[in-house]
This record gives structure tokens, sequence and C-alpha cells, in this order.
């Protein structure tokens, strides 16, 4: 069965504020739970080694799914899970990846997500690439990720259940891996990613970077804050 937590690559992590000082008197940071939008963007996936040999003459290309996992504790949450295939992919080649995979705007007073959890892993397949939208069709109707998916979307509203959610998140993903096929034991790169209010990562305007690199592949994540009342200040 497909190990989506081997080649896991995780960080702990603290944004800085900026240097206005938007503190109170407790200490909290004003407006820190009232955001008025986030948006999180998955770009630069890089392969650096495929794993295959270039023995002639065979150029030694590799066939790649690239799997997207994002759940939030956002009223009106729907799991969003993606999955993309591509052929013929060569050392140091740029899976065609720049999108959006989280994004927020505060509607009248909906209340601000207090938690978004990302999860993408760069897998090899070991043959023909199958109808991703058809594995898709088949993970969307399986009974134990029905399953999962609504015991998810319940433990993530409780936060003393926090951190419980990974386990979770890592059993879903391993569904997809009943519909993928032969795939190699170990993804080339896993990102699992938490970004919380109580960390501070509502706390710092505008947009962060960050980078996840082993030795077979790389990708960035961007997560953009806007606070119409700081940006006033």
């Amino acid at each position: 069965m497909l190990n989506l937590l081997q080649n896991l690559y995780t960080e702990e992590h603290s944004f800085k504020e900026a240097s206005l000082d938007f503190t109170t008197k407790d200490g909290d940071i004003l407006g820190s739970d009232k955001i008025s939008g986030l948006e999180i963007r998955l770009s630069h996936v890089i392969i650096k080694d495929n794993k295959t040999a270039k023995i002639f003459p065979f150029p030694g290309l590799a066939k790649i799914y690239f799997l997207t996992l994002v759940v939030s504790d956002a009223e009106n949450q729907v799991i969003n899970l993606d999955l993309k295939g591509f052929e013929k992919v060569d050392d140091g080649d740029a899976l065609s990846i720049d999108k959006s995979i989280f994004y927020w705007k505060q509607e009248k007073k909906e209340k601000t997500p207090s938690q978004v959890h990302v999860m993408t892993s760069i897998i090899k397949s070991k043959q023909s690439l199958r109808d991703v939208a058809k594995i898709m069709e088949n993970i969307k109707s399986d009974s134990d990720y029905k399953d999962l998916t609504d015991n998810l979307l319940t433990i993530i509203k409780d936060v003393n259940q926090f951190s419980n959610v990974i386990n979770f998140i890592s059993t879903v993903s391993s569904i997809v891996g009943k519909y993928l096929g032969k795939v190699e034991d170990k993804p080339f790169l896993t990102w699992y990613q938490s970004f919380t209010d109580i960390n501070g990562d509502w706390d710092k305007l505008g947009k962060t970077y960050k980078h996840a690199e082993n030795k077979y592949a790389a990708m960035d994540l961007s997560i953009t804050i806007r606070d119409k009342a700081r940006n006033k200040k």
C-alpha cells in the first residue's frame, strides 16, 4: 500500500509580526482573528531526480501523479482533493502547477477560519497513467473515504483533536493509493503543512513564501493574508 508518510517533509515555523505595533493591552494582535482574506497558492514544482535510468534507447522519462489535499474549519467547508497526471517527466522538469489551493474572502459576518491543513504528494507511476477523472470518481464514491472525510470535518472543529488531523489526512490520502494502481512504495516528496491563527500565521500581512525540498523534488507554497482594519493603519 502507498505510504505517503515516507519522504514526508514537515516544518516547525513561526511567522514574525510586521514592525508596526498592532498589539492590545493583553498582548493580542489587533484584528488577527478578523482577517478579511486568505489565499494559499502552490507553485514551482520541480522534479530533480525522477529515479529512472537513462539506458539507450530509453530516454529515462517518468510518469508522475500529483496529489493535493486541503481541509480547514472554514464555514461550509468542503474537503478539496485533487489529482493530476504528468507523462514523460525528465530530471529537472517543472510540472505545470501554479494555482490557488485555498481561497477565503470574508462575506458579511462570516467566521474567520482558524486552521488550514495542506498535504501534497508527488508519486511516480510504474504503469501507464490512468484516467484521473475516473480515479477521482471512484475515490469520492468509496464508503471508507466518505466516513473518513466526515470524521475529519468533525475533529477539525474540536481543538482537543488537533494532533489527530494529520493521521486522518494521511489515512484519507492512503485510500487514493487503492485506485492509482502500481506506484512506487515511496513518493518522491510528501509535504504536510498546517497554518493556524494561534501559531501567528494570520498575523503577518501580505505574502509569505514557504519551500519544501529533498533530493528528488521541490515545491513552493505561499500564503497571503489581507486585513482591511490593519491595512488602514
